[in-house]
């Protein structure tokens, strides 16, 4: 596999989505190739719909170590589990870690923020674990 800053090209899994996921994964194509990333896509239809994300795609996704990924829906309710806690589960992705800090000359209400939000993304409301008790009473199980 190449390595990063030396010029060949990396293959990229592009998984296109549902929704706004083709207008996103678009838009940051269009970026990456105005800046003339040196990667190229290697595209795969995954959508609401589907009982399993494909094989192929979890293998392209290990092989090149890089994927983009629209938007997938979720269907909501029946112990379903989706696509994307089938990916996350599968490639061992349990957490999302979003970094904030204030970024320099750009007025905000708060000063000196550098914080990292770590957050649980396979488990909980995300398993399928969930039945309405009561109409419109809905809980979520998470076991451990």
């Amino acid at each position: 596999m190449p390595r990063p800053g030396d010029g060949a090209p990396r293959g990229v899994t592009l998984i296109l989505g549902n929704g706004v996921g083709p207008l996103t994964t678009c838009a940051v194509r269009q970026v990456m190739e105005a800046m003339h990333v040196p990667v190229y896509f290697k595209t795969y239809e995954v959508h609401d719909g589907m009982p399993m994300v494909p094989t192929e795609v979890i293998e392209s996704i290990r092989r090149n170590k890089v994927c983009l990924k629209g938007g997938l829906a979720t269907t909501i309710g029946g112990g379903v589990s989706s696509l994307n806690v089938q990916l996350r589960k599968e490639l061992d992705l349990y957490a999302s870690l979003v970094n904030c800090f204030n970024l320099p000359r750009l007025p905000t209400r708060h000063d000196n923020i550098d914080i990292v939000v770590i957050r649980e993304n396979t488990e909980g409301e995300y398993s399928g674990l969930e039945y309405e008790v009561v109409p419109g009473i809905v809980e979520s199980l998470k076991l451990m």
